[in-house]
C-alpha cells in the first residue's frame, strides 16, 4: 500500500489521499491557502469558523450536532495557521470507519458531503450575507481567542518575537488577525472570503483512513465543475539572508518568570521544499533531551527553566524559546550562542547520534494517529512537492554531521526578546 496519492479535482485543488485500514476513523479535511495579510486575516479566520457551526440544511447548531450525531458521532474542527507569508485555513471532519457501520453506510462519503456543504451551500441569506447573530456570536469567540494566547506568555512573548523580527513582512501578523481587525470584519467582508476561498485559494482535500476515496473525489469533481477558479498560487516567502546587526527589545509586564525568545536568520531560501540536514541541525541545537540547549543551557548551567530551538523553513529562521529569570538572560544568551559555535566545530557527537535515533522514531510516530498524519499531509499545501514521513526519516538519516556543521554556519542572530516582571515600585 502506497504512503499516499494525489487526485487532481481542478485548477489549484488536489485530494491527498493517505490509506491506512488500522484507524477507527477516518480524516477528511478540506484546507485553503489564501496570502497573509493583516487586512484579511481576520475575516478569513472568522469566516473559516461560521462554516463550521452550519450549513444552510442545518441552519442552527442543535439541528448541526443532531446531523453529526447521525453520522456515527462524527465531529467537525476548524484550524487556523501560518505558513510563511499564507494563511491556512483547514476544516475537519473525523468520522467512524465504514467498516463499522450497522448497514454498510457509507460514513466518509455523508461525512465528507457535509464539508462540502458547509462550504458550498453555507448557511447564508439570500444575498450570500451571513447571519448577523452568527457573526456575532463568532467574533466574540475568536477575539477571545486572542486574547487567551496574549494571556499565556510563553504564546505571547513568541508572537512578539515576530512581530518585531518581521516587521513590514506578511509573517509578522497573527493568524488570528488582532481583536480590532476582528470587531470591524462585515458581513460583506465574510461573503468576500468565502468568495476567495472558492474561486482563488490553493485548495487540499486531504483523506487519511479507509475512506472511499474514488467516490469522495467524484463527489469532489462536481462541486468543483459548478466553479470558475482563478487559482492564485501560495505567496513566496520574504527572503532576509542575514541580520545585519542584533536588534534587542526588553518589555516589562506583571509577570512572575521571565521569557527570553531569540530570532536568528538562515541563509538558505527553502519555503517551499524540506531541508533535512536544517531539521537535524535544529533537533541537535535544541530539540530533545540529548540536545545542546537542554544539556548545556539548562541542565549544566541552571540558566533556563526551558529551552528550546524550531527551524522554520519558510521563513528561513531558526526561534529559540527559553523560560529565564531576568538575572539570567545575558548569560542565557552567550551560553546559547557558545553551543551554536560548538556545532559549528563540530562539538556534538553524542547529540548527532542520539538525534538520528529520535527523529527517526518520531516521523515513524506520525503514522500512528490519523490526525498527525492528516496534519503532516495538510501542512504541505504551499510545497512543490508532497513527502512521507517514511521518506523524510529517510532523508534525515543520510544527513552527515559536516552537513549540521554548515548549517550551523548560515545562522545570524536578528533579533533578541525579554519579556520581565515590573520592577518594584512600579
Amino acid at each position: 500500500m502506497k504512503d499516499f496519492e494525489t487526485i487532481c479535482v481542478a485548477s489549484g485543488v488536489q485530494i491527498v489521499s493517505a490509506p491506512a485500514n488500522r484507524f477507527k476513523t477516518n480524516e477528511i479535511s478540506i484546507s485553503f491557502c489564501t496570502p497573509l495579510s493583516a487586512k484579511t486575516a481576520s475575516r478569513n479566520a472568522l469566516c473559516a469558523n461560521l462554516l463550521a457551526r452550519t450549513t444552510k440544511k442545518y441552519p442552527t447548531l442543535s439541528e448541526f450536532n443532531k446531523k453529526l450525531a447521525m453520522l456515527y458521532g462524527a465531529s467537525v474542527t476548524c484550524s487556523v495557521a501560518k505558513l510563511g507569508e499564507n494563511q491556512l485555513l483547514t476544516l475537519n471532519a473525523s468520522s467512524l470507519d465504514d467498516r463499522f457501520s450497522f448497514e454498510n453506510d457509507k460514513i466518509s462519503v455523508d461525512a465528507f458531503n457535509l464539508l462540502m456543504s458547509m462550504v458550498f451551500d453555507a448557511n447564508v441569506d439570500e444575498n450570500g450575507l451571513f447571519y448577523p447573530q452568527d457573526i456575532d456570536r463568532e467574533k466574540r469567540l475568536l477575539a477571545e481567542k486572542i486574547e487567551s494566547e496574549e494571556n499565556e506568555k510563553r504564546i505571547y512573548s513568541l508572537r512578539r518575537l515576530e512581530q518585531i523580527m518581521f516587521d513590514g513582512e506578511p509573517y509578522a501578523v497573527n493568524r488570528y488577525g488582532s481583536v480590532d481587525a476582528v470587531k470591524a470584519v462585515t458581513a460583506d467582508d465574510l461573503k468576500s472570503a468565502l468568495e476567495y476561498f472558492k474561486t482563488n485559494a490553493k485548495i487540499q482535500i486531504t483523506v487519511v483512513g479507509n475512506a472511499d476515496v474514488n467516490a469522495i473525489a467524484d463527489s469532489a469533481k462536481q462541486y468543483f465543475s459548478t466553479l470558475s477558479r482563478d487559482y492564485i498560487a501560495p505567496q513566496k516567502a520574504v527572503f532576509v539572508p542575514t541580520a545585519d546587526s542584533v536588534n534587542t527589545v526588553e518589555e516589562r509586564i506583571d509577570v512572575k518568570q521571565g521569557k527570553l525568545v531569540l530570532g536568528f536568520r538562515v541563509n538558505l531560501q527553502s519555503d517551499f521544499k524540506p531541508v533535512p540536514e536544517m531539521l537535524a541541525f535544529s533537533d541537535i541545537f535544541g530539540g530533545g533531551p540529548y540536545s545542546k540547549l537542554f544539556l548545556n543551557v539548562r541542565e549544566k548551567l541552571s540558566l533556563c527553566y526551558y529551552c528550546s530551538a524550531k527551524y522554520d523553513r519558510r521563513k528561513s529562521s531558526v526561534i529559540i524559546q527559553c523560560g529565564c529569570e531576568e538575572e539570567n538572560m545575558d548569560k542565557a544568551v552567550e551560553e546559547i550562542l557558545n553551543q551554536l559555535s560548538d556545532i559549528k566545530n563540530g562539538s556534538f557527537d553524542d547529540a548527532f547520534a542520539s538525534s538520528k535515533i529520535a527523529l527517526a522514531d518520531a516521523l515513524n510516530a506520525v503514522y500512528d494517529d490519523s490526525l498527525t498524519l492528516s496534519s503532516w499531509y495538510l501542512t504541505q499545501i504551499a510545497d512543490d512537492e508532497i513527502i512521507s514521513p517514511a521518506d523524510s526519516a529517510s532523508n534525515i538519516s543520510a544527513v552527515t554531521k559536516q552537513q549540521v556543521q554548515d548549517c550551523a554556519d548560515l545562522l545570524t542572530l536578528d533579533t533578541i526578546y525579554k519579556l520581565v516582571g515590573n520592577k518594584e515600585g512600579e
